[in-house]
């Protein structure tokens, strides 16, 4: 049964009030948590992840004309893209993630059939490290997909896409935010997006793109976001700043190959061409002649690797609480090695360790700011939320929000009138 609150419901109307007609075509993906991996995707590394029950919905349907209108809900705002033209966005700006969504699919599929006519709306915490662009981008992409408008309508209740077409997609769409919005992200978002499963985490190679669901366990924890509302201006190109330190120690090693790696004398050593390349004890054995900055950003990455090949384990053994100890390590390793923690989400980790139901926790996302993410007893959930909204008031006078989610379905499609 949809309420007023629920996201459909909202696009649907939103639209008909906008546009005096309703939508052939709805597109819906959800947000995501990062359970481990903090930072390995970029860096061709691995990733345990989960897509969230708080969505992105997109209603559109195929217009005349040389130009679309998209309406945010969220930002009272009506955006216009002309078909055939270049958009001079400001980089961040909300248009231009539609932008590049458009423009990817198009070097993919061939421009457009036509015009059309969307709205937005959803319940994803915006800027709170919860990916709620690639929720955006995935259900654009899939509500337009759905709708015919690149040749690829799907005639029946759902995009029922399979899970190459689904990987596939995700490559499309970290295509569009790494050449049209600027942000150098990795692939875990869109995959999350497109290829989460209700009570499972994914689990993601960045290099080979191999993955793999795991079930969190029957009941499933809750997936508690604790958001500590401080601004992600607070992370403003400090993500860009973290992948060019991490890139200078993988150019070190192209120079200075890692002997431990290659042992066979009589042929050349293999090109270093991420930190996936490089061990543990390659990083130690150059300790002295890598800056010290990036020894620690590669430190981390390379434990975190570690971290997750072993959270894999756990989940595979059914060992939550394996799982949770885990994701603090994560969080220190986070917070003294990359250094993109802040007191606020330090505050919140200690506050969640103290209360009910406490599994494990970590900061979630590019970090510095937003959300941290914590894995709770279902059954505890409520009263670890009231525990953690007390102790950080407590501790620092101010308020947070915090959303008890659960693991969900990856994004699909459906006609309207389903």
């Amino acid at each position: 049964m949809m309420t007023a609150s629920d996201p459909i419901e909202r696009a649907r109307a939103a639209f008909r009030e906008r546009f005096g007609a309703e939508p052939t075509s709805l597109g819906m993906a959800p947000g995501r948590v990062e359970l481990l991996g903090n930072h390995t995707d970029h860096n061709n590394g691995l990733v345990l992840a989960a897509a969230i029950d708080r969505t992105t919905v997109v209603a559109c349907r195929p217009t005349r004309g040389q130009e679309s209108w998209i309406y945010s809900e969220a930002f009272d705002d009506l955006y216009g893209l002309p078909l055939h033209e270049d958009v001079p966005d400001a980089p961040g700006a909300w248009g231009r993630y539609l932008h590049g969504v458009l423009q990817a699919m198009s070097d993919r599929f061939g421009p457009p059939q036509s015009a059309f006519e969307a709205t937005i709306a959803g319940n994803v915490p915006l800027g709170a490290g919860l990916s709620s662009s690639a929720s955006l981008e995935g259900a654009l992409a899939l509500c337009l997909l759905n709708a015919g408008l690149f040749g690829e309508g799907q005639g029946g209740d759902s995009a029922s896409l399979d899970e190459p077409a689904r990987m596939a997609l995700a490559q499309t769409l970290r295509e569009a935010e790494n050449k049209t919005v600027g942000v150098a992200s990795g692939l875990l978002d869109f995959v999350c997006t497109l290829l989460g499963k209700r009570d499972h985490a994914v689990a993601l190679d960045c290099f080979s793109l191999e993955f793999e669901r795991l079930s969190l366990g029957d009941p499933s924890p809750a997936i508690v976001v604790c958001d500590s509302k401080t601004s992600r201006h607070l992370a403003d190109g400090k993500y860009n700043q973290r992948r060019e330190e991490c890139d200078r120690v993988v150019q070190f090693f192209r120079e200075h190959p890692p002997a431990s790696s290659f042992s066979d004398p009589y042929r050349e050593p293999p090109s270093v061409t991420s930190l996936r390349d490089l061990t543990l004890a390659d990083l130690n054995a150059y300790r002295d002649r890598l800056d010290p900055v990036g020894f620690r950003r590669a430190r981390h990455v390379l434990t975190e690797n570690e971290r997750v090949r072993q959270g894999i384990e756990a989940l595979r053994r059914g060992d939550l609480a394996g799982l949770g100890r885990l994701m603090l390590d994560s969080h220190a390793s986070s917070r003294d090695d990359f250094e993109n923690s802040s007191p606020a989400l330090n505050a919140l980790v200690e506050a969640a360790e103290a209360a009910p139901g406490f599994l494990g926790g970590k900061l979630c996302g590019a970090g510095w700011a937003g959300c941290t993410v914590n894995l709770v007893q279902t059954e505890q959930a409520d009263a670890f939320a009231a525990s953690v909204l007390d102790a950080y008031a407590r501790r620092t006078g101010t308020h947070v929000e915090v959303h008890v989610c659960h693991a969900a379905e990856g994004g699909k499609a459906i006609h309207s009138n389903v």
